[in-house]
Protein backbone atom coordinates (compact mmCIF):
# COMPACT_ATOMS: atom_id res chain seq x y z
CA UNK A 1 0.00 0.00 0.00
CA UNK A 2 1.45 3.60 -0.40
CA UNK A 3 1.43 5.82 2.74
CA UNK A 4 -1.19 8.80 1.47
CA UNK A 5 -4.34 9.69 3.24
CA UNK A 6 -7.32 11.50 1.68
CA UNK A 7 -9.03 13.67 4.08
CA UNK A 8 -12.64 14.49 3.10
CA UNK A 9 -15.06 16.59 4.83
CA UNK A 10 -18.32 16.53 3.13
CA UNK A 11 -20.67 19.50 2.69
CA UNK A 12 -24.22 19.39 3.62
CA UNK A 13 -27.45 18.08 1.54
CA UNK A 14 -30.53 19.70 1.40
CA UNK A 15 -33.67 18.73 2.21
CA UNK A 16 -34.24 18.30 -1.49
CA UNK A 17 -31.30 16.23 -2.25
CA UNK A 18 -28.42 19.01 -3.30
CA UNK A 19 -25.10 19.32 -2.27
CA UNK A 20 -24.59 22.82 -0.73
CA UNK A 21 -21.51 24.20 -2.50
CA UNK A 22 -19.63 28.53 -2.65
CA UNK A 23 -16.65 30.08 -2.72
CA UNK A 24 -16.79 31.46 0.76
CA UNK A 25 -18.47 31.06 4.40
CA UNK A 26 -18.32 33.14 7.55
CA UNK A 27 -16.19 30.16 9.63
CA UNK A 28 -15.12 26.78 9.18
CA UNK A 29 -14.59 23.93 11.21
CA UNK A 30 -11.09 23.09 13.00
CA UNK A 31 -11.29 19.68 12.06
CA UNK A 32 -9.11 19.72 8.88
CA UNK A 33 -6.32 22.03 10.56
CA UNK A 34 -6.04 19.48 13.47
CA UNK A 35 -5.98 16.25 11.46
CA UNK A 36 -3.44 17.42 8.92
CA UNK A 37 -1.37 18.99 11.52
CA UNK A 38 -1.39 15.10 13.60
CA UNK A 39 -0.80 13.00 10.25
CA UNK A 40 3.14 11.64 10.38
CA UNK A 41 5.13 13.36 8.36
CA UNK A 42 5.90 10.06 6.65
CA UNK A 43 2.15 9.60 5.39
CA UNK A 44 1.30 12.30 2.07
CA UNK A 45 -1.65 13.99 2.62
CA UNK A 46 -4.54 15.50 0.45
CA UNK A 47 -7.35 17.94 2.03
CA UNK A 48 -10.56 18.05 0.35
CA UNK A 49 -13.42 20.38 1.92
CA UNK A 50 -16.48 18.98 -0.59
CA UNK A 51 -18.11 23.07 0.20
CA UNK A 52 -15.33 24.86 -1.74
CA UNK A 53 -13.74 21.89 -3.89
CA UNK A 54 -15.28 18.32 -5.96
CA UNK A 55 -13.65 14.95 -4.45
CA UNK A 56 -11.58 13.29 -6.72
CA UNK A 57 -12.65 9.69 -6.65
CA UNK A 58 -9.94 8.50 -8.58
CA UNK A 59 -7.07 9.59 -6.05
CA UNK A 60 -4.32 6.91 -5.52
CA UNK A 61 -4.83 7.36 -1.61
CA UNK A 62 -5.04 4.01 -0.21
CA UNK A 63 -6.83 5.71 3.23
CA UNK A 64 -9.54 7.64 3.00
CA UNK A 65 -10.43 9.77 6.39
CA UNK A 66 -14.07 11.25 6.36
CA UNK A 67 -14.95 13.52 9.58
CA UNK A 68 -18.40 14.55 10.30
CA UNK A 69 -19.52 17.36 12.31
CA UNK A 70 -23.01 17.38 11.88
CA UNK A 71 -25.89 17.05 8.83
CA UNK A 72 -23.04 16.45 6.92
CA UNK A 73 -22.94 12.41 7.93
CA UNK A 74 -25.32 11.83 5.00
CA UNK A 75 -23.14 12.97 2.33
CA UNK A 76 -20.26 11.07 3.92
CA UNK A 77 -21.94 7.86 3.65
CA UNK A 78 -22.54 7.97 0.35
CA UNK A 79 -18.87 9.20 0.10
CA UNK A 80 -17.77 5.92 1.80
CA UNK A 81 -19.50 3.87 -0.25
CA UNK A 82 -18.21 5.25 -3.11
CA UNK A 83 -14.75 4.57 -1.54
CA UNK A 84 -15.32 1.40 -0.78
CA UNK A 85 -16.21 0.19 -4.18
CA UNK A 86 -12.88 1.25 -4.93
CA UNK A 87 -11.90 -1.17 -2.63
CA UNK A 88 -9.87 1.85 -0.27
CA UNK A 89 -9.33 1.43 3.89
CA UNK A 90 -12.62 4.04 5.05
CA UNK A 91 -12.35 5.56 8.47
CA UNK A 92 -14.68 7.83 9.91
CA UNK A 93 -14.56 10.38 12.53
CA UNK A 94 -15.52 13.78 14.21
CA UNK A 95 -18.58 14.51 16.17
CA UNK A 96 -21.89 12.80 14.69
CA UNK A 97 -19.35 10.11 13.38
CA UNK A 98 -19.61 9.51 17.57
CA UNK A 99 -23.16 9.77 17.71
CA UNK A 100 -23.82 7.45 14.78
CA UNK A 101 -21.16 4.82 14.70
CA UNK A 102 -24.47 2.22 14.67
CA UNK A 103 -25.39 3.77 10.81
CA UNK A 104 -21.41 3.97 9.76
CA UNK A 105 -20.24 0.31 10.37
CA UNK A 106 -21.27 -0.91 7.04
CA UNK A 107 -19.92 1.88 5.12
CA UNK A 108 -16.34 2.07 6.50
CA UNK A 109 -13.69 -0.23 7.80
CA UNK A 110 -13.02 2.24 11.10
CA UNK A 111 -14.65 4.43 13.38
CA UNK A 112 -12.29 6.72 15.80
CA UNK A 113 -13.80 8.42 18.98
CA UNK A 114 -12.28 11.44 20.57
CA UNK A 115 -9.85 14.22 19.03
CA UNK A 116 -7.15 12.46 17.70
CA UNK A 117 -3.31 13.97 17.90
CA UNK A 118 -0.59 13.24 16.65
CA UNK A 119 0.41 10.11 18.25
CA UNK A 120 -3.02 8.93 18.16
CA UNK A 121 -3.30 8.88 14.43
CA UNK A 122 0.47 7.42 14.31
CA UNK A 123 -1.31 4.56 15.86
CA UNK A 124 -4.59 4.34 13.38
CA UNK A 125 -2.13 4.66 10.23
CA UNK A 126 0.35 1.98 11.46
CA UNK A 127 -2.21 -0.36 12.23
CA UNK A 128 -3.52 0.44 9.03
CA UNK A 129 -0.26 -0.50 7.59
CA UNK A 130 0.28 -3.85 9.53
CA UNK A 131 -3.18 -5.10 9.00
CA UNK A 132 -4.35 -4.33 12.19
CA UNK A 133 -6.94 -2.11 11.79
CA UNK A 134 -9.21 -1.82 14.63
CA UNK A 135 -13.12 -1.09 14.26
CA UNK A 136 -13.09 0.91 16.43
CA UNK A 137 -10.19 3.55 18.63
CA UNK A 138 -11.69 5.67 21.44
CA UNK A 139 -8.71 8.26 22.25
CA UNK A 140 -9.15 11.44 24.86
CA UNK A 141 -8.67 14.79 23.70
CA UNK A 142 -5.49 15.97 22.48
CA UNK A 143 -5.34 19.68 21.45
CA UNK A 144 -1.97 20.84 22.36
CA UNK A 145 -0.08 21.01 19.34
CA UNK A 146 0.08 24.11 16.63
CA UNK A 147 -2.54 23.01 13.26
CA UNK A 148 -2.15 23.33 9.98
CA UNK A 149 -3.95 26.25 8.47
CA UNK A 150 -2.43 25.79 4.99
CA UNK A 151 -5.75 23.78 4.36
CA UNK A 152 -7.62 26.71 4.71
CA UNK A 153 -5.48 29.60 3.52
CA UNK A 154 -6.32 29.53 -0.18
CA UNK A 155 -10.78 29.67 1.11
CA UNK A 156 -12.90 32.79 1.25
CA UNK A 157 -13.09 31.61 4.94
CA UNK A 158 -14.10 35.28 6.66
CA UNK A 159 -13.41 33.90 10.23
CA UNK A 160 -10.81 31.88 10.35
CA UNK A 161 -11.05 29.53 13.43
CA UNK A 162 -9.27 28.87 16.58
CA UNK A 163 -9.68 27.07 19.19
CA UNK A 164 -8.70 27.00 22.89
CA UNK A 165 -10.85 24.66 24.61
CA UNK A 166 -13.26 21.91 23.79
CA UNK A 167 -16.03 20.99 26.41
CA UNK A 168 -18.30 23.23 28.34
CA UNK A 169 -18.86 23.73 32.19
CA UNK A 170 -22.58 23.99 31.16
CA UNK A 171 -25.04 20.41 30.52
CA UNK A 172 -28.01 21.35 28.65
CA UNK A 173 -30.25 18.82 27.79
CA UNK A 174 -30.34 19.49 24.07
CA UNK A 175 -26.54 20.18 23.56
CA UNK A 176 -24.86 17.52 21.57
CA UNK A 177 -21.40 18.80 23.72
CA UNK A 178 -22.78 18.35 26.97
CA UNK A 179 -23.93 14.81 25.87
CA UNK A 180 -20.19 13.94 24.96
CA UNK A 181 -18.22 16.21 27.94
CA UNK A 182 -21.22 15.99 30.46
CA UNK A 183 -20.13 19.50 31.77
CA UNK A 184 -16.51 19.17 32.01
CA UNK A 185 -14.05 20.29 29.40
CA UNK A 186 -10.63 20.40 28.22
CA UNK A 187 -8.10 24.02 27.84
CA UNK A 188 -5.24 24.00 25.62
CA UNK A 189 -1.94 25.38 26.34
CA UNK A 190 -1.96 28.96 25.55
CA UNK A 191 1.31 28.58 23.84
CA UNK A 192 -0.41 27.16 20.69
CA UNK A 193 -3.70 29.13 21.10
CA UNK A 194 -0.77 32.08 20.03
CA UNK A 195 1.19 30.09 17.80
CA UNK A 196 -2.41 29.52 15.95
CA UNK A 197 -3.11 33.25 15.90
CA UNK A 198 0.25 33.92 14.44
CA UNK A 199 -0.42 31.49 11.87
CA UNK A 200 -3.95 33.16 11.16
CA UNK A 201 -2.57 36.65 10.91
CA UNK A 202 -0.61 35.68 7.91
CA UNK A 203 -3.60 34.94 5.97
CA UNK A 204 -6.17 36.43 7.35
CA UNK A 205 -7.79 40.03 9.48
CA UNK A 206 -10.56 38.02 11.43
CA UNK A 207 -10.76 34.83 13.59
CA UNK A 208 -13.28 32.75 15.30
CA UNK A 209 -13.05 31.15 18.63
CA UNK A 210 -14.83 27.64 18.03
CA UNK A 211 -15.07 27.24 21.85
CA UNK A 212 -18.07 26.01 22.79
CA UNK A 213 -17.50 28.30 25.41
CA UNK A 214 -14.27 30.13 25.82
CA UNK A 215 -15.23 31.46 29.23
CA UNK A 216 -15.02 28.03 30.94
CA UNK A 217 -12.22 29.28 33.04
CA UNK A 218 -12.03 32.96 34.41
CA UNK A 219 -8.46 32.65 34.85
CA UNK A 220 -7.55 31.25 32.06
CA UNK A 221 -9.45 33.14 29.80
CA UNK A 222 -7.67 36.82 31.44
CA UNK A 223 -4.07 34.64 30.88
CA UNK A 224 -4.85 34.30 27.26
CA UNK A 225 -6.51 37.37 26.60
CA UNK A 226 -3.25 39.27 28.35
CA UNK A 227 -1.03 37.08 26.19
CA UNK A 228 -2.60 38.01 23.09
CA UNK A 229 -2.30 41.88 23.75
CA UNK A 230 1.34 41.40 24.86
CA UNK A 231 1.69 39.59 21.61
CA UNK A 232 0.56 42.12 19.92
CA UNK A 233 -1.88 40.31 17.60
CA UNK A 234 -4.26 42.42 15.84
CA UNK A 235 -7.14 40.04 14.64
CA UNK A 236 -10.77 40.99 15.64
CA UNK A 237 -12.79 37.85 16.40
CA UNK A 238 -15.69 36.47 18.01
CA UNK A 239 -16.54 34.12 20.48
CA UNK A 240 -19.30 31.76 22.00
CA UNK A 241 -19.43 32.86 25.44
CA UNK A 242 -21.77 31.96 28.58
CA UNK A 243 -24.66 35.16 29.43
CA UNK A 244 -22.90 35.58 33.10
CA UNK A 245 -19.85 37.40 31.21
CA UNK A 246 -22.18 40.71 31.53
CA UNK A 247 -21.15 40.05 35.50
CA UNK A 248 -17.42 40.76 34.69
CA UNK A 249 -16.69 43.77 33.40
CA UNK A 250 -12.95 43.44 33.46
CA UNK A 251 -12.78 40.19 31.61
CA UNK A 252 -15.12 42.02 29.12
CA UNK A 253 -12.36 45.06 28.98
CA UNK A 254 -9.43 42.42 28.28
CA UNK A 255 -11.38 40.98 25.62
CA UNK A 256 -12.29 44.02 23.84
CA UNK A 257 -8.49 45.41 24.31
CA UNK A 258 -7.56 41.30 22.78
CA UNK A 259 -9.59 42.32 19.51
CA UNK A 260 -12.82 40.72 20.65
CA UNK A 261 -15.83 42.57 18.54
CA UNK A 262 -18.86 39.88 18.87
CA UNK A 263 -19.77 37.30 21.28
CA UNK A 264 -22.42 34.64 20.67
CA UNK A 265 -24.63 33.80 23.41
CA UNK A 266 -26.92 31.10 23.93
CA UNK A 267 -30.34 32.80 26.12
CA UNK A 268 -32.18 29.99 24.33
CA UNK A 269 -35.94 31.48 25.60
CA UNK A 270 -37.46 34.12 28.13
CA UNK A 271 -39.20 31.35 29.53
CA UNK A 272 -37.47 30.56 33.33
CA UNK A 273 -39.91 27.37 33.38
CA UNK A 274 -37.93 26.22 29.96
CA UNK A 275 -34.61 26.89 30.84
CA UNK A 276 -35.07 25.07 33.70
CA UNK A 277 -36.49 22.00 31.90
CA UNK A 278 -33.46 21.62 30.21
CA UNK A 279 -31.02 21.87 33.17
CA UNK A 280 -29.68 25.47 32.10
CA UNK A 281 -29.18 27.08 35.17
CA UNK A 282 -29.32 30.86 34.05
CA UNK A 283 -31.91 33.47 34.86
CA UNK A 284 -34.02 34.82 32.04
CA UNK A 285 -34.46 38.35 34.65
CA UNK A 286 -30.39 38.61 34.52
CA UNK A 287 -30.42 39.00 31.06
CA UNK A 288 -31.64 42.24 29.76
CA UNK A 289 -28.85 43.73 32.49
CA UNK A 290 -25.76 41.51 31.97
CA UNK A 291 -26.90 42.88 27.69
CA UNK A 292 -26.63 45.97 29.01
CA UNK A 293 -22.88 45.76 30.11
CA UNK A 294 -21.56 43.48 27.47
CA UNK A 295 -22.42 46.74 25.08
CA UNK A 296 -21.42 49.25 26.79
CA UNK A 297 -18.00 46.97 26.97
CA UNK A 298 -17.99 48.05 23.06
CA UNK A 299 -18.89 44.08 22.46
CA UNK A 300 -21.77 43.08 19.91
CA UNK A 301 -23.95 40.17 20.48
CA UNK A 302 -25.28 37.73 18.58
CA UNK A 303 -28.00 35.72 20.59
CA UNK A 304 -29.34 32.53 20.02
CA UNK A 305 -32.67 31.36 20.93
CA UNK A 306 -35.03 28.32 20.38
CA UNK A 307 -38.80 28.12 20.13
CA UNK A 308 -40.44 24.94 21.19
CA UNK A 309 -40.04 24.08 24.29
CA UNK A 310 -42.54 22.17 27.13
CA UNK A 311 -43.71 26.06 28.07
CA UNK A 312 -43.56 27.29 24.88
CA UNK A 313 -47.23 28.45 23.45
CA UNK A 314 -48.31 30.06 20.29
CA UNK A 315 -47.79 33.12 22.13
CA UNK A 316 -44.08 32.78 22.79
CA UNK A 317 -43.09 34.21 19.34
CA UNK A 318 -44.20 37.94 20.43
CA UNK A 319 -42.18 37.49 23.80
CA UNK A 320 -39.33 36.14 21.52
CA UNK A 321 -39.81 39.40 19.43
CA UNK A 322 -40.45 41.54 22.10
CA UNK A 323 -37.51 40.67 24.17
CA UNK A 324 -35.29 40.51 20.76
CA UNK A 325 -35.88 44.21 19.87
CA UNK A 326 -35.75 45.88 23.37
CA UNK A 327 -32.43 45.14 24.09
CA UNK A 328 -29.41 45.06 22.11
CA UNK A 329 -29.03 41.75 20.53
CA UNK A 330 -27.09 42.70 17.44
CA UNK A 331 -27.70 39.55 15.24
CA UNK A 332 -30.51 36.94 16.57
CA UNK A 333 -30.05 33.39 15.66
CA UNK A 334 -33.13 31.47 15.64
CA UNK A 335 -33.89 27.50 15.31
CA UNK A 336 -36.67 25.28 16.13
CA UNK A 337 -35.73 23.29 18.80
CA UNK A 338 -34.08 19.99 17.10
CA UNK A 339 -33.98 16.46 19.00
CA UNK A 340 -30.31 15.59 18.04
CA UNK A 341 -29.55 11.62 18.43
CA UNK A 342 -27.68 11.38 21.14
CA UNK A 343 -28.84 14.02 23.60
CA UNK A 344 -30.86 13.79 26.28
CA UNK A 345 -34.06 15.77 24.81
CA UNK A 346 -34.01 13.23 21.69
CA UNK A 347 -34.05 10.38 24.47
CA UNK A 348 -36.94 12.10 26.43
CA UNK A 349 -38.69 12.99 23.75
CA UNK A 350 -37.93 9.49 22.21
CA UNK A 351 -39.57 7.62 25.77
CA UNK A 352 -42.25 10.31 25.34
CA UNK A 353 -43.28 9.13 21.68
CA UNK A 354 -42.84 12.60 20.67
CA UNK A 355 -40.53 12.36 17.84
CA UNK A 356 -42.08 12.50 14.26
CA UNK A 357 -39.56 10.48 12.54
CA UNK A 358 -38.58 6.67 13.12
CA UNK A 359 -34.81 6.47 11.84
CA UNK A 360 -32.52 9.26 12.93
CA UNK A 361 -31.31 9.51 8.87
CA UNK A 362 -34.70 11.13 8.27
CA UNK A 363 -33.72 14.24 10.41
CA UNK A 364 -30.21 14.23 9.39
CA UNK A 365 -31.63 14.75 5.68
CA UNK A 366 -33.95 17.31 6.42
CA UNK A 367 -31.61 20.51 7.00
CA UNK A 368 -32.65 23.43 5.22
CA UNK A 369 -29.92 25.70 5.53
CA UNK A 370 -26.07 24.89 5.53
CA UNK A 371 -26.00 23.41 8.87
CA UNK A 372 -29.25 23.49 10.60
CA UNK A 373 -32.82 22.03 10.56
CA UNK A 374 -33.46 25.44 12.30
CA UNK A 375 -37.37 26.11 10.44
CA UNK A 376 -38.52 22.37 11.15
CA UNK A 377 -40.09 20.81 14.04
CA UNK A 378 -39.40 17.34 14.19
CA UNK A 379 -41.11 16.31 17.24
CA UNK A 380 -44.82 17.23 18.98
CA UNK A 381 -44.73 20.05 21.38
CA UNK A 382 -46.36 20.04 24.47
CA UNK A 383 -48.49 22.99 23.89
CA UNK A 384 -49.30 23.20 20.33
CA UNK A 385 -48.95 21.24 17.05
CA UNK A 386 -45.54 21.02 15.28
CA UNK A 387 -47.38 23.05 12.37
CA UNK A 388 -48.34 25.80 14.87
CA UNK A 389 -44.91 25.78 15.99
CA UNK A 390 -43.30 26.00 12.43
CA UNK A 391 -45.68 29.29 11.60
CA UNK A 392 -44.97 30.90 14.51
CA UNK A 393 -41.58 30.40 13.91
CA UNK A 394 -41.75 31.76 10.62
CA UNK A 395 -43.80 34.69 12.16
CA UNK A 396 -40.98 35.64 14.33
CA UNK A 397 -38.23 35.50 11.50
CA UNK A 398 -40.30 37.50 9.55
CA UNK A 399 -40.94 40.29 12.51
CA UNK A 400 -36.96 40.60 13.09
CA UNK A 401 -36.89 41.01 9.72
CA UNK A 402 -37.85 43.67 8.86
CA UNK A 403 -35.92 46.52 7.30
CA UNK A 404 -36.35 48.67 10.33
CA UNK A 405 -34.99 45.92 12.70
CA UNK A 406 -32.19 45.39 10.15
CA UNK A 407 -30.86 48.80 10.63
CA UNK A 408 -31.99 49.39 14.12
CA UNK A 409 -29.42 45.85 14.83
CA UNK A 410 -26.76 47.26 12.97
CA UNK A 411 -26.12 50.65 14.15
CA UNK A 412 -22.68 50.50 15.44
CA UNK A 413 -20.32 53.85 16.15
CA UNK A 414 -17.30 52.05 14.33
CA UNK A 415 -18.42 52.11 10.45
CA UNK A 416 -16.58 48.64 9.95
CA UNK A 417 -19.00 46.82 12.52
CA UNK A 418 -21.39 48.71 11.01
CA UNK A 419 -21.45 47.07 7.57
CA UNK A 420 -20.60 43.36 9.33
CA UNK A 421 -23.51 43.59 11.16
CA UNK A 422 -25.65 45.12 8.21
CA UNK A 423 -24.24 41.74 6.14
CA UNK A 424 -25.19 39.69 8.86
CA UNK A 425 -28.88 41.12 8.78
CA UNK A 426 -29.39 41.20 5.52
CA UNK A 427 -28.59 37.17 5.12
CA UNK A 428 -30.86 37.43 8.12
CA UNK A 429 -33.14 38.30 6.01
CA UNK A 430 -32.65 36.15 2.64
CA UNK A 431 -32.96 33.31 4.66
CA UNK A 432 -36.69 34.15 6.02
CA UNK A 433 -37.35 34.87 2.75
CA UNK A 434 -36.26 31.61 1.65
CA UNK A 435 -38.19 29.91 4.45
CA UNK A 436 -41.12 31.43 3.30
CA UNK A 437 -40.68 30.39 -0.14
CA UNK A 438 -39.97 26.55 1.34
CA UNK A 439 -43.23 26.78 3.45
CA UNK A 440 -45.67 28.48 0.67
CA UNK A 441 -46.86 31.05 2.97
Amino acid sequence: MNKKIYYIQPTYQTSDGKLLKGDSLYVHSLAMPALSAATPSDWEKNVVLQYFDDIDYNTDASVIAITSMGYDISQGMEIAREFKKRNKTVIFGGYQAHFSSHLLKDVCDCIVHGNPGPDDMKKVLNDIESNRLQKEYRFGIDINFSFDYSVLADKKITFMPVLSSIGCLNDCDFCCTAAVYKSNFRLRKIEYVIEDLKSISRISRKAGFVDNNIYNNREYLLRLLKAIISNNIKLKWGAQVTIDIGDDPEALQYLYKAGCRLLFIGMETVNQQNLSGVNKKYLVQSYAQRLRVINKSGIKVAGYFMFGFDNDTTETPQMLYDFISSVKVSIPILNILIPVPGTRIYYRLQKENRLLFSEEQELLKNNSFYNSACNNCFYIPKLMTAEQAERGFLELYGKLAGFYQIIKRSVSINPVMAVFLLGMNIIFRKEYLDMKRRHGF
